[in-house]
């Protein structure tokens, strides 16, 4: 839902009539939300570090600017940050999840549309697999870090949209940019390939075909529904998938509760899919 709203007036010079009036508008919207949960046992003789404290933060900045000229530039960026504390003084990031979606859109008519797709993904810190040692102490090891890898989807196509309910892409024409940073991210998990991309490499480039499914639809004011789905089909490989799934209920002005569902499946990562889900309450801030 688009919120915040600036109309901007250009005049371009016209032989005829001296100045052509051109009205395009930009709409902005922030949302900001972050929560904290506690989960303590006493005497517990199962797992010594079960008892701890999470934090998850959620920053999303929405931007859409249109004009007459059929025009329409859609950004969408979103931070998630998850920060596990145990008590015995282990700290790790659960969550490290940063995306940008770029969409710029040329309407034919109402629904439809030429359109170009861009999606960036990547994480912010490094990400760690803890295991115990013999001795029961934990070892920990990189799994991920900054830009390690990074994930850039674009393609070109043809799009069709519902109005204040969905829109689907088809990328008739489409690549996947697959980068790594870090290179000890190969001796520390042992493998010679790392979301696809050997050891002796810096990145993958594959072409493709795409396919992206955009839900936003805010349902009596106090809830809303998110839902992007992206598919991207190399020619030679089995189709990778990433969906994100979430349901926001503002309970008052500061107050939300959010239910979120993460399914990845990538072959060069596992062969199996995998799923992440969310419960949440906490403060929630929209300018």
């Amino acid at each position: 839902m688009w919120t915040d709203s600036v109309i901007l007036v250009n005049l371009i010079p016209n032989a005829a009539s001296g100045q052509t009036l051109i009205k395009s508008r930009l709409t902005q919207e922030w949302e900001f939300t972050v929560t904290c949960s506690n989960l303590s046992y006493v005497n517990w003789q199962h797992d010594k570090n079960v008892s701890q404290l999470t934090f998850l933060q959620n920053l999303k900045y929405r931007s859409k600017f249109e004009n007459k000229h059929h025009l329409l530039i859609t950004q969408y960026f979103e931070h998630s940050l998850g920060l596990q504390l145990f008590f015995d003084s282990l700290s790790k990031f659960q969550i490290d999840d940063n995306s940008l979606d770029t969409r710029i859109e040329f309407a034919i008519n109402k629904s439809l549309t030429v359109s170009f797709l861009s999606h960036i993904s990547t994480r912010l810190f490094n990400g760690f697999d803890y295991e115990p040692d013999t001795s029961g102490n934990l070892l920990r090891t990189l799994n991920s870090s900054f830009l390690t890898p990074l994930l850039w989807t674009f393609s070109g196509g043809m799009g069709w949209t519902v109005p204040r309910f969905f829109s689907i892409h088809l990328g008739l024409s489409g690549a996947k940019l697959t980068y790594v940073r870090d290179k000890k991210i190969y001796e520390n998990l042992g493998l010679p390939s790392f979301y696809g991309v050997d050891r002796d490499n810096d990145y993958l480039f594959e072409y493709g075909l795409s396919m992206q499914l955009v839900i936003d639809k805010e349902f009596c004011s106090w809830m809303h529904w998110d839902c992007d789905i992206l598919i991207f089909k190399e020619q030679e490989k089995p189709p990778d998938l990433i969906l994100k799934n979430r349901i926001g209920v503002r309970i008052n002005k500061f107050l939300k509760t959010t239910i979120q569902t993460r399914i990845y499946y990538e072959e060069a990562v596992s062969k199996k899919v995998q799923m992440e889900n969310i419960i949440a309450i906490g403060f929630y801030l929209r300018l």
